[in-house]
């Protein structure tokens, strides 16, 4: 199951498909939510989330990602 936080990071990501860290932070901060690295971590094990190296650690939404952020 997933908290809210989590739910959250995975809308913010489903609608830009690359963003760093920073950014995640910064739109988590507009919304009033907190504690984005212990949940980004637990987003990464379960393989919703890809980290990507290019310029920078970017992160990415894989495909079961995006069926958890539609998800009821």
């Amino acid at each position: 199951m997933l908290s809210d936080t989590e739910r959250k990071i995975l809308e913010i990501m489903s609608k830009q498909l690359l963003i760093n860290k920073g950014e995640l932070i910064s739109k988590l901060e507009q919304s009033g939510v907190n504690g984005t690295g212990l949940n980004l971590s637990k987003l990464l094990e379960m393989g919703y989330v890809e980290k990507v190296e290019s310029l920078g650690v970017c992160y990415v939404l894989t495909q079961s990602g995006q069926r958890a952020a539609r998800a009821p």
